[in-house]
This record gives structure tokens, sequence and C-alpha cells, in this order.
């Protein structure tokens, strides 16, 4: 059973396939009440093609998919890369919608609101009335959403390719999902609501979070990872990355923790006076992410083609220069950093000196192929 609530579409242009960017409130009935939702199709979507499709879960509050959508920008990310969006929204009760991931979160928890029954039946939904490529479907969500997220890892894991979770932790005990599941995270040290250390959340819930070490142990012990919280990059001016990889089903697992910002979405806009990390992008960040994998246990290719074609990067670290080997003289480069700015574009790049960039992470785009790259 289906019904729509007022459906507002930004309607740009409208042919018999193609539409401009469009957003869609809309319901379904499940476990005897109805459960909203809002759809944002991409600029260009075509009926003919299949998309990748993320889930996006708001936090835990007054607004529903509004404070993630404004938060995240994923709506207008979703244009530039062409992918489905979806904000689905958690059940209204006493003026607040949250979520039951489980260990958190009230009203939710304690009128036991089947969530994970709502997702399910959300995506038997949308994979009906929309061409969605079924094995390229992400979750994604903020505090109260992102603990979501975990318990979808957990407990609907055939369903979902990679996820990533925003300023939360995992409160669905005990982790066991039917296969390692690809997992990016963003914090910061200064979150004082889910503190990256563990303790008590500021505020009137009183609920404890463990410390993120002490989540990410126990996942990746579970994966069966060879290498165990890998310092990637680290400055107490910007941020820290690490890494979990050699795990099983070619799964790894990334952490992006920065040194300033609060309870917030990094590289976003803030709700509110909460500061907002601006040493990376969340929502940039994780699309790179999930570019890699389907709900099998290979990833989609993009890091293959690039060994397929025999080109290869180096130094890595770099400092001044950019190497390659095996290039046509064809290729074209581009040069992008955390935010998703593109920093240099051209085809001479062994001709440029890039001094001058700030130490971090980058992206190293090779006509569609993308390389990871840290300037020391």
């Amino acid at each position: 059973m289906k019904k729509k609530i007022l459906p507002f579409i930004l309607l740009l242009f409208l042919s018999n396939l193609t539409f401009a960017q469009t957003n869609i409130y809309d319901s379904i009935f499940v476990d005897g009440r109805w459960r909203t939702f809002l759809t944002h199709l991409p600029t260009g979507y075509n009926t003919s093609n299949n998309y990748p499709l993320v889930l996006a879960f708001h936090g835990g509050g007054l607004l529903g998919y509004q404070s993630i959508q404004y938060q995240s920008r994923l709506s207008q990310k979703s244009d530039t890369a062409g992918f489905i969006v979806v904000y689905p929204e958690g059940v209204k009760i006493a003026g607040n919608r949250t979520w039951n991931a489980g260990g958190c979160c009230a009203p939710s928890t304690t009128q036991n609101i089947d969530d994970v029954g709502f997702v399910n039946s959300l995506l038997n939904d949308l994979f009906a009335n929309r061409p969605i490529d079924t094995t390229r479907v992400y979750a994604t969500g903020f505090s109260n959403g992102a603990l979501l997220c975990y318990r979808l890892a957990n407990q609907l894991t055939n369903r979902f390719a990679a996820i990533a979770p925003v300023a939360g932790d995992l409160m669905n005990y005990p982790w066991n999902p039917s296969r390692s599941i690809p997992i990016i995270s963003f914090h910061s040290y200064q979150d004082q609501n889910v503190n990256y250390f563990g303790g008590v959340t500021v505020g009137s819930t009183g609920t404890y979070f463990p410390p993120q070490d002490s989540m990410f142990t126990i996942i990746s012990a579970n994966y069966s990872c060879g290498i165990i919280k890998d310092t990637l990059f680290h400055n107490t001016n910007q941020y820290d990355h690490f890494n979990y990889s050699n795990c099983s089903c070619n799964v790894i697992i990334e952490q992006y923790v920065s040194y300033d910002g609060e309870h917030s979405w990094p590289g976003g806009l803030s709700s509110g006076t909460v500061m907002v990390s601006n040493q990376f992008s969340a929502t940039y960040l994780m699309w790179q992410f999930f570019q890699n994998y389907t709900t099998s246990c290979l990833t989609t290719g993009i890091n293959e083609n690039i060994e397929e074609s025999n080109i290869m990067v180096y130094p890595n670290p770099f400092a001044n220069k950019i190497n390659l080997t095996n290039t046509t003289g064809k290729e074209h480069f581009s040069l992008i950093n955390y935010l998703g700015q593109i920093m240099w574009s051209g085809k001479d790049i062994e001709n440029q000196n890039f001094s001058e960039l700030s130490r971090g992470l980058y992206f190293l785009k090779i006509d569609q192929h993308i390389i990871k790259l840290m300037k020391q």
C-alpha cells in the first residue's frame, strides 16, 4: 500500500524519459503506520539507466529529512555524480523523530519501532518503482542516523554495498553481519555528543557510547583484518586518517577524525551554532569510497582499471612532483583535494610543481580512473 503526500516537485524540464532534478515526498504503509521519505532524482534522470542509490538517515530531533539534506548537500552531489539519494524519516513521537538503532535512541527504542523492517520495505518499494542498480546501494547517516547505518549493516547486510556513518557509533550488538561490509567513518575529537574516546553523551539522554577504537576493534576482528588502524595521515592541526585493511571479502575500513568541528557533518553546513570541520568533505570522500564497492565481494573495478592500463604513479606520498609510467600522452589528469576541489587539471602533470599544496589526501583522476595520493 502506498500513498502520495502532496508531492512537491522541482521540475525544470520534462520529456518522456528525461527529468531535471526532482524532489518527491512520499510514503509507504509499514507495520501499521505510514512511513515517509524524500526521493531526490538527479539532474538528467533517465528511466532507461540504472542508478546507484544512497539512503541518508537524519539525526534525532525535530526535523526529518530537511536536516541531513541541508547539512550534507548530498542532493547537490547526486546531481553532479549521478546517483539517487533517498532521505527516510524516523517516526515522529512527541515532536521528535528518532531511529531505533539498538542501544539508542528514545522514543523509538522504548516503543520498539521496527526501523530495520521499514528500511527493508522501503528498498523493496524503491526497487519496484525506480531504475536502481540493486548491487550498488549505500547508507549514510548523521548521529542517530549513523547509529542506524551500523544496525542496517549488521542486520540487512546483503542489501548494502557499503556504509558511511558520520558522528555515530555502533550500538547494535553482537556484531555479526552475514558478510564483511566496507565502512568509511567520519568523526571529530571535539564531538561531545558522541565522544570519540567514549563516555556519556552531553545532554538529557545520558546515553553511553563506547570508544571508537573499541568499536572498530570488534568490527575488524569480525572481518579478520590483517592490518589494524594503520595511520595514513596525522596532523594535529588538521585530521587523522586511519585504515583497517587485508580484511575478508576485499573490504577496507577507513576512518577520518578531525581536530576541529563538533557534532556536525565535516565539510557540510552548520545547523545552528555548531562548529563544522573544514578539514575534509565527508560527502565527497564517502562517494569516492562507495564507488569501489558492490554487494558482492568484488570491487567495482575503479582501481583495477588503473592496473589493467599499466599506468603507475610515483612517488606516493609525493612532495613536489608526480611521475607516471606507461602513459600514452593522451590522458587528461585532474588533481582533486579532500574537499572535492580541483587543484590542477591538464595533460602535462609531470611538468607541474605541487610544492605549494597543503599536506594531506588527494585524488588523481586519470580520465575515468581515480588513484589516492598523499602529499607530504
